[in-house]
């Protein structure tokens, strides 16, 4: 009896074994199947968040028992008949869900063509970024004034300079590869004695005008005048007049916001600096001329504020290669110190000594540099610094009179 029981019990067991798991297989291909034609959960581009339902279906094991699905407190709603027979809410699909009401404003053309002076390109390079950025659809125009004008500022380590050169740089990767942005042609300008002037000064003629302020109006002048053909061109013709705009700067920045991303004062350099050198060509820049003369042709201006240049390392950090005096040497020159002047400096309390506690720091020396300069040098440093002080150097054996 033994023997037969034996095989017998073997195989249902086996044929049991088989069936639950057929029973668990055929489940998971249901609790799956839900999951996918559940209409409920929408399709998941238009959700910011996972449906919980999703979530407790995907953490529902097979011994679990199914949570009902919530019913909302109040108001009518579609139910959606599932595979299992089971009722389930719609949710409601909005389209703009998610999205911030400031990201339609920025979608939003200033004008349809946009003409702009140096001036931007120098101080509001910013606008120039934003209007070449990816979904606008404004057509920007540079002048050949205003790349001249660029060429002749880009040259110095001045702040100025550098501004030309960054603006030099964002139009050489924009023209060619942004069909929005074009650069004036030879033969689109229009004469200078065409152009009717209003709101003239007393004792201001159109003659006394500068030949650069001529050039850039002649051209704002010639896109007004030949707006559509150009807006045909580009394929963005709605049926009604463009919209022309001369984009100019409101107001020149200070000169003292301009250096301070430069690097820390001229007291701090370890020698006496020239005189700073004005750029000729800097009144170019300011748009206070230019946006007289615009006005005065009839030509709609678009004042825009000055946008802040790139941000540069704060003036504590030093310089690559060099280390602050609580972290190590700072020059070539610390490693060459006797033991004598190590002593004398952490007499000084420049450095941590054994008698600072954990938590406080050294007194620094006052003059905050790597030289403590004696009031005579700092006196001639002064000197050099102004423009228009002569300071006389003595030849060897030359006596300074009493």
């Amino acid at each position: 009896m033994a023997d037969k029981k034996g095989p017998v019990a073997t195989a249902n067991r086996m044929a049991m074994s088989r069936a639950l798991g057929a029973a668990f297989l055929n489940h998971q291909v249901e609790q799956l199947e839900k999951n996918v034609s559940a209409k409920s959960n929408g399709p998941w581009r238009d959700r910011r968040f996972a449906s919980p339902q999703a979530n407790a279906d995907s953490m529902r094991g097979a011994h679990n028992q199914q949570a009902k699905a919530r019913i909302p407190s109040g108001g009518n709603f579609r139910g959606a008949k599932r595979g299992g027979g089971e009722d389930f809410p719609e949710l409601e699909k909005r389209g703009d869900f998610g999205k911030k009401e400031g990201a339609r404003s920025d979608k939003e053309k200033d004008a349809d063509m946009i003409v702009v002076d140096a001036s931007v390109l120098v101080h509001a390079v910013g606008h120039l970024k934003k209007w070449c950025s990816y979904g606008r659809e404004e057509i920007i125009i540079v002048p050949l004034e205003a790349l001249n004008t660029l060429d002749l500022l880009k040259k110095g380590t001045s702040a100025l300079a550098q501004r030309a050169r960054s603006a030099s740089r964002l139009l050489e990767a924009q023209v060619g590869s942004n069909p929005r942005i074009r650069v004036q042609r030879d033969d689109a300008f229009v004469l200078w004695d065409d152009i009717p002037f209003k709101d003239m000064p007393t004792g201001v003629t159109a003659s006394s005008c500068p030949e650069w302020v001529r050039r850039t109006i002649c051209c704002a002048r010639w896109e007004v005048e030949h707006a559509t053909e150009e807006v045909k061109v580009s394929g963005a013709n709605t049926g009604k007049k463009p919209r022309v705009l001369f984009a100019v700067l409101a107001s020149p920045p200070d000169p003292g916001s301009l250096e301070a991303h430069q690097g820390g004062p001229a007291a701090a350099s370890p020698v006496p600096l020239p005189a700073p050198q004005v750029n000729k060509f800097e009144s170019r820049s300011s748009g206070t001329l230019i946006l007289q003369w615009a006005t005065r042709s009839d030509v709609e201006v678009l004042v825009v504020n000055a946008t802040p240049s790139h941000p540069t390392a704060p003036k504590d950090i030093p310089p690559p290669g060099r280390r602050s005096a609580d972290h190590g040497r700072r020059s070539g020159e610390s490693g060459r110190r006797s033991p004598d002047d190590k002593r004398t400096a952490s007499g000084r309390g420049g450095r941590r000594g054994p008698h600072v506690r954990t938590g406080e720091r050294g007194a620094t020396p006052p003059g905050g540099g790597l030289v403590e300069r004696p009031p005579a040098v700092m006196a001639m440093m002064e000197a050099v610094a102004q423009p228009s002080r002569v300071v006389r150097v003595l030849a060897r054996g030359e006596k300074l009179d009493p």
